[in-house]
């Protein structure tokens, strides 16, 4: 299996065939381990965390009705990086500076295949920054740079519940990944 579209391979994971996981595995977890050891994980961590995202992403593509809206590297990914999130935030270890931690600039790194160095992330991150909306600039940043409570930032944006302010969160971050794709 050198190079197979999403959508076959969706259709070859759907039907349980061992050499889509393999090709899955292959392609996929270096970046997966990457990202978790540079954000304070080993190897262990890793295997445990991309094993687990595998049996997530097998759960979903043999749903009924399921349809990707990403590409599949970037779905398992996600599904990765916010397993290995909640790790970190079940374990009390997010005292990691947030500027290591933020998924956004993995993300990248994560889709190109090379490592890109800080400056260049940073650069990336800016870039991005400003296709987006002032709102969703002072969302992110807020959430992601100032480390602002959610509650407080409610009160501060004018949302009336939590509800609303996961949702203000969730779309700034759609139209930051919509930026990051444009680049």
């Amino acid at each position: 299996m050198n190079c197979i579209c999403d959508h076959n391979l969706l259709e070859l994971l759907r039907l349980g065939d061992t050499s889509a996981y393999e090709w899955v595995y292959k392609k996929y977890y270096p970046t997966v381990a990457r990202f978790i050891q540079r954000n304070n994980g080993n190897e262990g961590d890793a295997e445990d965390v991309f094993q687990e995202s595998v049996i997530l992403l097998h759960q979903k593509v043999t749903a009924p009705g399921f349809q990707l809206t990403s590409t599949l590297k970037t779905f398992l990914f996600s599904i990765a990086r916010n397993l290995w999130l909640k790790k970190l935030r079940d374990e009390k270890m997010v005292t990691i500076p947030e500027e290591q931690l933020i998924a956004l600039q993995d993300t990248q790194d994560f889709m190109t295949d090379e490592p890109a160095s800080a400056d260049v992330q940073h650069e990336r991150l800016n870039a991005w920054m400003a296709r987006i909306t002032g709102h969703c600039q002072r969302v992110i940043k807020s959430i992601y740079f100032s480390h602002e409570p959610m509650d407080h930032l409610m009160v501060t944006m004018g949302w009336k519940n939590r509800h609303t302010a996961v949702n203000q969160k969730y779309k700034c971050i759609q139209q930051l990944k919509r930026a990051s794709e444009i680049s």
